[in-house]
């Protein structure tokens, strides 16, 4: 199995979730699995992988191999983040690190209208097996490791432990532990080994929680990595370590007074020092317990199965000719020719010929010639039901073409995609499957992810800011993944329904919707506008769909027109899409010699 792990802080080398990346690496080598640490789009594409693992919620799915979210955070984390629920949104499946996690998520997908895929078994942020039990070392000391990207965690705890004699050794990032000179230790390599190496040596490690992770039930890559050294774990009363550990682990109550807490740990280092052969006991028997069901490997063996099943459910696997019957529905697209290169054409094409989904006919709305055009479309006629041209005039409104496409179009469900754009292999298939659940919807759109076509042009994010100050060239993000209000539909507004990202019946375009509002542009939302008047809107909560879009040309894009010119045209846009609305579709009759006098 292939797998892409997505490095969502490539700025910052120090966090915990890059040390996890390579514990991940081991891991799946132990286990047979390639995997690829990747940082942006173009490189999960250049490796096509079976899956992508997202390793922070900062990052969202912009390919078409099924992306799988790690959550391992509590829901306090992101639960009111437009910018990560917004990615979280956009995942196919789920890995999380607790039920309470899981249960969110259950609650978000649903409140979104989309099928949440949650992993059977818990993912935690666990490490690699690296054997079996051996010996506490001969001098024991307590170990700590903390980033303190938040802030000061249990800044109280360690100041008082300071304070006292007993043996800490701190490791972290220098700024996060000024004024712990004696008990600071250095900066760890990062490498899947060196940390756990060094609570090996310590022989005891301290592994305590914020209150949230408390709360939600989420254990930190603290307990694992402890484990897996052998070492004997000090750590939080938690719902999870009571479970899973129970008397294998000594506890402290954070709900106690700092003092208190600072005493129970000192108590619990001095009875390990005074009762070796005891601690050793307890430090083996939470070994085997992660040997026997927390390690990276028993917990990555069941990611296959887990990845056919979110293949199946987000329809990634081509229906077979036998789930498909004679009455099986065409969909039906049209795409205007004429201002672009048989390129971009060709470009367009084939992601429909790449469409999982076996019946699509397509209708080409042509409205100036295209050199080479012929000799492109015997290339797909085996694949598509059909390949009509239309041929149009070029009038100067955008609306004319599409529609003509409109009255033209034949098949039970229709969609559009402009010769600049694409759509991923699932996108109709996915799609059809909402319909099934539905037959009131009329109308069916995806997620849109926005692509820079020229080069040099790239998309920033919060996630790729850090000291290391390396360019991130990320060419993908999500541009609009949500459910739209049909009253909210507006050429000034970002809608959530794109251009090439929609399906619907045909049979809502009644008579009144099929008049040309002759539009300059903007007509793609007019139509949207109109069909919501007349029928219930679906969504998938994937993005699936591509806007191909062009930094410095930007020629494909409404607002950039000059402003006074979209103000002026808004205004008329609206008058129209009102006047529709207050006067359902009645229009005056044509004039004729019985009615002119």
């Amino acid at each position: 199995m292939k797998i892409a792990i997505q490095n969502s802080l490539p700025n910052m080398p120090h966090v915990a979730e890059v040390e996890w990346i390579h514990r991940f690496n081991i891991a799946c080598k132990n286990l047979g699995f390639v995997t690829k640490e990747v940082f942006t789009s173009d490189d999960i594409y250049e490796f096509k992988p079976d899956c992508v693992l997202l390793t922070h919620e900062f990052s969202g799915k912009l390919t078409e191999f099924p992306t799988l979210g790690l959550l391992w955070s509590p829901p306090s984390y992101y639960s009111d983040d437009p910018r990560r629920r917004k990615t979280i949104l956009s995942h196919d499946g789920y890995l999380c690190g607790s039920t309470k996690i899981a249960q969110w998520l259950d609650d978000f997908c649903y409140g979104n209208r989309k099928k949440c895929l949650i992993h059977d078994y818990l993912m935690f942020p666990t490490s690699h097996d690296r054997g079996g039990f051996d010996s506490l070392p001969a001098k024991l000391s307590i170990f700590y490791v903390g980033i303190h990207w938040d802030g000061s965690r249990h800044g109280k705890i360690f100041e008082a432990l300071s304070k006292i004699n007993v043996p800490l050794r701190i490791y972290g990032t220098p700024t996060a532990w000024i004024g712990y000179e004696s008990q600071y230790f250095g900066q760890l390599e990062f490498d899947g080994n060196s940390v756990i190496n060094a609570i090996k040596d310590s022989g005891i490690a301290l592994c305590l929680h914020t209150t949230d992770h408390r709360e939600n039930n989420c254990p930190s890559m603290r307990l694992f990595e402890a484990a897996a050294a052998g070492a004997l774990i000090i750590t939080d009363n938690t719902e999870f370590s009571r479970h899973i550990f129970q008397n294998s682990v000594l506890y402290v109550d954070l709900d106690l007074p700092t003092h208190l807490v600072v005493k129970q740990v000192y108590t619990h280092y001095r009875w390990a020092v005074s009762n070796r052969y005891a601690a050793e006991k307890l430090a083996k028997k939470s070994n085997e317990i992660f040997r026997s069901c927390l390690s990276l490997e028993r917990v990555l063996a069941t990611i296959p199965q887990f990845v056919e099943r979110v293949k199946t459910e987000r329809s990634m696997i081509a229906p077979s000719d036998i789930c498909l019957s004679e009455s099986a529905p065409v969909v039906e697209y049209f795409m205007r020719i004429g201002l672009r290169d048989i390129c971009f054409i060709r470009r367009a094409l084939e992601s429909l010929a790449k469409q999982n989904y076996k019946y699509i006919a397509v209708t080409l709305v042509q409205f100036h010639p295209v050199e080479g055009l012929d000799e492109l479309l015997m290339q797909y006629e085996a694949r598509f039901k059909w390949i009509n041209i239309i041929l149009v005039a070029n009038d100067g409104n955008r609306s004319t073409s599409w529609w003509s496409a409109l009255k033209m179009l034949t098949a039970d469900f229709i969609g559009c995609l402009d010769d600049d754009d694409t759509l991923f292999p699932n996108h109709v298939s996915s799609i059809l499957e909402v319909f099934k659940q539905d037959a009131s919807y009329g109308l069916v759109y995806s997620g849109l992810i926005r692509l820079q076509d020229e080069d040099g042009y790239y998309f920033d994010a919060p996630n790729f800011m850090g000291p290391s100050k390396i360019t991130i060239k990320e060419r993908r993000e999500i541009h609009v993944l949500g459910d739209q209000r049909p009253s909210a539909i507006s050429p000034l507004a970002e809608n959530q329904i794109g251009q090439n990202a929609w399906i619907c019946r045909r049979s809502f375009l009644d008579e009144d919707l099929l008049v040309n509002p002759k539009l300059e542009y903007a007509e793609d939302v007019f139509f949207t506008t109109l069909l919501a008047e007349k029928c219930k809107f679906g969504f998938t909560g994937i993005p699936t769909a591509t806007w191909h879009w062009r930094s410095a040309s930007k020629d494909n894009w409404t607002l950039s027109h000059k402003r006074d010119h979209v103000v002026d045209f808004f205004a008329r846009w609206q008058e129209r899409a009102n006047h529709i609305r207050l006067n359902k579709y009645v229009r005056v009759p044509p004039l004729t010699q019985e009615n002119s006098g």
